[in-house]
């Protein structure tokens, strides 16, 4: 048998062999064996799948690799399904089959300390990641290190390492790597020594050159800290906004306040972010002035607002300017009773609405020590009368971020199979600027 056939089917070998070895579970298995790492009971009252599989991954204290497509509309696709669902305390892995259960959209495994999750739209889309194209050699570096060995070892490829700003420094490793690794396997390695999480966002189209063979081409991958915070602040976003001076304005005056916004880039980060502004420590109504005008010019704004039962009521220009999505907020509820905390809210929200039109509310993780109100809802009641009434009687300042289905780059609806619609809803607090960061901007 010819030597490149050997190693055709000598690395498929190898790697059942390491899977075998090494994994703790697979997304069939129906439980894990002694000693699987713990987490406590969490509860999640609307977050993506992206930060969920984060929460789980970081309370077990275990490397995650996310490894994903990239849609044909530059969307997100792990980061656009939706989870609702309360985790009992217990192994990690039986949290990642409810997570599955609950949500789809990925397999798993745990290999040697590191969780692997694969979306599932990769699982009918093979690239050359997944192929046994490395040859051995020892290496010995960083990720980025890892990225050059790999575009230097398979002619044609183009990958690079995605950075974001405040991005964890990526440690240095040393491991062998044996003839017919595959890069994903190789950036599993990575993981499990240097104890860091990656997600890759795989390009969906395969490059095979009649020359050189396969290539991988539109692929990154970037580098992730353990979300150890319940924040779904994106990792990008400016500090001294318009929304980081409104949360300034109203830890200052102890006001309850409700802003909607639109997001940006489909993900939590919303329009009035894209300022940059500081609070004028004004009183409230001169505040909100100075916040909403631009100094551009009279046709030039930020933001509207106006006084509903008290409780300042903010629009921004994106928000007002698409319709697309508004008409959540004037959807009417059921009557009833609620007291809890912002997250339970959005969860109380959506299963009172009086003509479900599935749209949601995305309310978070429910924690401990989250500031609480009761609120009584009567017959015709809207969502946005609801959320004022939670904002005034909790003192919490709500900042309701309506998911923009539209592709920033192509301006077409977003095409994900499990694309959600509705807003996340977040306690404005998340966007206070520290001294640090103000005095550093």
């Amino acid at each position: 048998m010819p030597v490149s056939m050997l190693r055709l089917f000598a690395a498929p070998l190898l790697a059942a062999m390491l899977a075998v070895g090494l994994s703790g579970c697979g997304s069939e298995t129906e439980s894990g064996p002694s000693g699987m790492p713990e987490i406590k009971a969490m509860r999640f009252a609307g977050v993506d799948l992206e930060y969920a599989l984060e929460r789980v991954a970081a309370e077990a204290g275990m490397p995650l690799a996310l490894d994903e497509i990239a849609p044909k509309d530059l969307s997100p696709d792990l980061g656009l399904y939706r989870v609702d669902v309360d985790l009992p305390a217990g192994p990690v892995d039986r949290a990642l089959r409810q997570l599955k259960q609950n949500a789809g959209g990925f397999d798993f495994e745990i290999i040697d300390g590191v969780i692997y999750v694969r979306s599932q739209l990769l699982v009918t889309a093979k690239t050359p990641l997944d192929l046994p194209l490395l040859a051995a050699t020892k290496f010995e570096g960083s990720i980025e290190d890892l990225v050059k060995l790999v575009l230097s070892s398979i002619p044609s490829s183009f990958m690079t390492v995605q950075r974001v700003a405040g991005g964890p420094v990526t440690p240095t490793v040393k491991f062998d790597i044996p003839d017919g690794m595959s890069v994903r396997d190789a950036f599993l390695q990575y993981a499990r020594l240097g104890k860091m999480g990656w997600i890759i966002h795989r390009a969906g189209h395969v490059v095979d050159d009649p020359s050189y063979g396969k290539a991988i081409v539109g692929t990154t991958i970037e580098p992730r800290r353990p979300r150890t915070s319940t924040s779904r602040l994106p990792q990008v976003y400016n500090k001294m906004s318009t929304i980081g001076s409104l949360a300034l304005a109203a830890a200052r005056l102890k006001t309850p306040m409700l802003v909607l916004d639109r997001t940006v880039l489909l993900n939590t980060r919303g329009f009035l972010n894209l300022s940059a502004q500081v609070d004028p420590n004004l009183p409230l109504v001169e505040t909100l002035d100075d916040l909403g005008t631009s100094g551009w010019g009279p046709e030039a704004w930020h933001f509207k607002w106006k006084m509903e039962d008290g409780v300042p009521v903010i629009e921004s220009s994106r928000f007002l300017y698409n319709l697309q999505g508004r008409d959540l907020f004037r959807d009417e509820l059921l009557a009833g009773e609620f007291e809890g905390s912002l997250p339970e809210l959005a969860r109380w929200i959506n299963t009172h609405f009086k003509k479900p039109s599935g749209a949601v509310l995305m309310g978070g993780e429910i924690v401990d020590g989250l500031p609480r109100g009761k609120i009584t809802v009567a017959p015709g009641t809207t969502v946005q009368q609801a959320l004022v009434q939670f904002a005034k009687a909790s003192g919490v300042a709500a900042y309701v971020v309506v998911l923009d289905m539209t592709n920033p780059l192509s301006g077409k609806l977003v095409t994900h199979p499990n694309v959600w619609r509705g807003a996340y809803l977040e306690d404005l607090a998340e966007w206070t600027p520290t001294p640090e960061q103000i005095a550093n901007p």
